[in-house]
């Protein structure tokens, strides 16, 4: 069983575009903190009290092969 903000992550396939390359913080079914540096988005995301589920963003023009 996955977590369900990464259950919310996959329904929201518009993420990928509009954060790339970008750490994105998920609390819940929102992004609470986003950005470049892991540290700092995780900062942000528990200033907020939220304890984060954290996804990295591959950048446009990089293809993720799992």
């Amino acid at each position: 069983m996955f977590p369900k903000e990464y259950e919310w992550l996959l329904s929201h396939p518009e993420i990928e575009t509009e954060y790339a390359g970008q750490y994105v913080a998920i609390a819940g079914e929102s992004i609470v903190a986003h950005g470049e540096d892991f540290r700092e988005v995780l900062r942000e995301a528990e200033k907020r009290g939220k304890e984060p589920f954290i996804h990295k963003v591959p950048p446009l023009d990089k293809d993720l092969v799992v």
